[in-house]
């Protein structure tokens, strides 16, 4: 099969487009032929061998979120037949923790205590092929396409899972958004519209801002031209502050974020790129009541409720920019150059 693999960590040069054998599955596993590729923030870490990716077995095969059809099924599959349309899951959990506490027994697969991503300990989506275990298969909805499926699984449904189950946004409340211009934060700004609330969106240039008003959102801070993103939400909620921040970025603006938020305001985040070390400041923390609560990807639960609504046109999933396969590297560039709004997506 054609697959972009790697043979050693480094830069976008070491994304090779080559052919490699087609994987062998078990009785238990299903082989998916991928028709196409979401890329994700996480891709470069591990392509880089940075933020603890250093012991991958090479060559490697990247990817953690792709769609496509079944190709072969194992004998022990009953769930699925060749020719269903489906999502490989991110994590490679089988169902069942081996620990006396199961989170996945607990419909929180996405923190299996037995928990690795799809792309990281077996290879991943970047390919022709995938094979998958029948517990880690999404069924896609008839009429989504694969294109808007791969641009949904982590985006979507980590902003669904942030929004409306940790932060438990309601209708009518402030929410401020960080990095409205990425995949979960554009995410995001339609999620939060979708339950009533009024937004506060962050990015790094008025073209994304512009975006970010036409997915939703109500008022815009360039992060780019503001000196502290408190101060200029505190302006715009009169001093109160916003109920929920949705955060992904990390660092100084960790803890801007907690300072624009009102007493008993919640916070979630799922990312930390502008910095994994964070400095608080605990008496305003605990004299404000703050709830913070950290998310990481979403379960599968939550995935197929996302394509259900995005199969219904209630959530828009926004590709930026497509590619073929095998131009990975010019993707991947774009990628960590940040200059695009929403998911880039490579058909296959």
């Amino acid at each position: 099969m054609k697959a972009i693999v790697i043979h050693q960590h480094g830069g976008p040069e070491e994304l090779v487009y080559e052919d490699i054998e087609t994987p062998i599955i078990g009785p238990n596993e299903v082989l998916i032929n991928i028709k196409a590729v979401g890329l994700n923030h996480f891709d470069l870490d591990v392509r880089g061998g940075i933020s603890g990716y250093l012991s991958l077995d090479m060559p490697h095969i990247l990817g953690c979120e792709g769609a496509g059809m079944i190709a072969e099924v194992g004998s022990a599959v009953t769930a699925y037949k060749v020719g269903d349309r489906v999502m490989p899951f991110l994590t490679t959990s089988l169902g069942q923790c081996r620990h006396r506490i199961c989170n996945c027994a607990l419909g929180m697969d996405n923190i299996c205590l037995d928990f690795d991503k799809l792309g990281v300990t077996s290879w991943g989506t970047y390919a022709e092929y995938v094979k998958v275990t029948q517990y880690n298969v999404i069924r896609m909805p008839d009429d989504l396409t694969f294109m808007d499926a791969a641009a949904t699984q982590v985006a979507y449904a980590t902003a669904w899972e942030m929004v409306i189950k940790k932060a438990k946004v309601r209708q009518g409340e402030d929410v401020l958004i960080n990095a409205a211009g990425s995949g979960v934060g554009s995410a995001a700004v339609q999620v939060a519209k979708l339950a009533g609330a009024r937004i506060i969106a962050t990015a790094g240039s008025d073209e994304k801002l512009e975006r970010a008003r036409q997915l939703g959102a109500d008022e815009v801070i360039n992060y780019n031209k503001t000196e502290n993103i408190a101060d200029a939400v505190l302006e715009m909620t009169g001093g109160r502050g916003v109920d929920v921040c949705i955060e992904m970025v990390g660092g100084k603006i960790l803890q801007q974020s907690l300072t624009a938020l009102c007493l008993n305001g919640r916070l979630t985040t799922c990312g930390a790129h502008a910095g994994e070390k964070v400095e608080l400041d605990m008496i305003e923390f605990f004299r404000k009541q703050i709830t913070m609560s950290s998310n990481h990807f979403a379960p599968k639960s939550t995935n197929t409720e996302v394509l259900g609504l995005v199969a219904l046109g209630k959530l828009q999933p926004v590709v930026a920019k497509t590619f073929p396969l095998s131009n990975m590297r010019a993707a991947h560039e774009l990628l960590a150059s940040r200059d695009f709004y929403g998911k880039i997506v490579l058909k296959v």
